[in-house]
């Protein structure tokens, strides 16, 4: 009894050791043998590792900085939407459009010339359509102005100037040895005569701008007004008959083309504002995200068909500026409203009202100095009613 009592006075006490033991093994061990164990202590770090090892503030602050230039990045392209509301978020990006595409850090202007060409011609073309974009890219703001292709202005000619039709400066200084001599010739016309700098040019025909729609899937624009044309040709040859209802319409290249080009039943200066919705109609159909799939074929259109001075870098920066720009912001003007018949002329020429004239290019440009300029300069070339 004696013994079993002690036992069961001891077997508690061992079990006590044993837990508080941190390494049982070596409490079983020191009871069977009857000697002391010390209990193992934790494993301390080495200095190195502790030298080695970083604070997560600096881990942190990397981050956020990879974070930015990702969002900043990728705003440059495409703001992302705030839903319910119309706020656009877009980080700016260090450098701006200089660093990212060799662009301007200031207002800058590109001249889009449209050729009327025919299979087969080749020489010189005279020009369907002039179109100045011009872009702000610390504002994102962005604006269109359309000048009448029979607007009279001084074009150069040989070693001077001589009055006729804006269109008529690609015609006069047309070089088979030099592409950029008749482009060149036209944005010198725009600065002779409205004081317009021009920084760069992009020039194509109907057939290129069909191609390049194509790329970008068709474009929809909202027409104000059904019209169209029994007999339209694109070559004066094959006949394909046009028709644009009233409404929102989804056109194809050809289709679109066709769109701002038909005169029948219009004027000009309906013409400008179509070809006006077309150009919108392609900024917003590339600023999608869909169409983010279809840039390798846009560019390689964008290659092949359209002749410019801009490189690649800085054609995709214009396209991402362009896409900064709110749809509601872009705007569109045309000095077709400032236009007049000229009574006295052989030809079918319009003359360019001073006052008007001046009233568009500020507002096109914001600046009154810029549109009291232009009209100063028409005044001093001659060329105003």
């Amino acid at each position: 009894m004696e013994d079993y009592e002690a036992f069961g006075q001891l077997a508690p006490r061992r079990r006590r050791q044993e837990r508080s033991s941190p390494h049982p093994r070596l409490a079983t061990e020191a009871g069977s043998t009857g000697e002391p164990v010390e209990p193992a202590l934790p494993a301390q770090p080495s200095d190195a590792r502790r030298r080695t090892r970083r604070p997560h503030w600096v881990r942190n602050i990397f981050l956020l900085l990879v974070a930015y230039f990702v969002v900043a990045a990728a705003t440059t392209v495409q703001p992302f939407p705030v839903p319910a509301t119309d706020y656009r978020l877009a980080a700016p990006f260090p450098g701006g459009a200089p660093l990212l595409f060799g662009l301007p850090d200031r207002p800058f202007t590109v001249l889009v010339i449209g050729v009327d060409r025919r299979p087969g011609d080749s020489g010189a073309s005279r020009a369907d359509t002039v179109l100045l974009l011009r872009i702000d890219p610390n504002k994102d703001e962005a604006a269109f102005l359309s000048i009448p292709r029979d607007a009279l202005v001084q074009v150069p000619y040989g070693d001077g100037f001589t009055r006729d039709r804006i269109n008529t400066a690609l015609v006069y200084n047309y070089s088979p040895d030099d592409g950029d001599a008749a482009p060149r010739a036209m944005m010198a016309t725009i600065e002779h005569n409205f004081g317009i700098h021009v920084d760069h040019y992009v020039i194509f025909d109907q057939f290129n701008a069909e191609k390049l729609i194509d790329a970008l899937g068709g474009v929809t624009v909202e027409n104000p007004t059904a019209f169209g044309q029994d007999n339209y040709s694109n070559d004066d040859v094959n006949v394909v008959p046009q028709y644009f209802p009233e409404g929102s319409i989804d056109l194809n290249g050809y289709e679109a083309v066709a769109y701002g080009r038909i005169r029948e039943g219009s004027s000009d200066f309906d013409r400008i504002q179509r070809q006006q919705r077309v150009g919108a109609a392609m900024i917003d159909k590339a600023s999608s995200p869909l169409s983010l799939f279809r840039m390798p074929s846009v560019y390689r259109a964008f290659k092949d068909t359209v002749d410019s001075d801009m490189s690649a870098r800085e054609a995709a920066g214009v396209l991402a500026l362009l896409k900064r720009v709110p749809d509601n912001e872009l705007k569109t003007r045309s000095l077709a409203d400032a236009a007049v018949s000229c009574a006295s002329c052989a030809a079918s020429i319009q003359l360019l009202e001073p006052g008007k004239t001046a009233e568009i290019i500020a507002d096109v440009y914001r600046n009154e100095e810029v549109g009291q300029l232009a009209a100063q300069l028409l005044v001093a070339a001659g060329v105003t009613p």
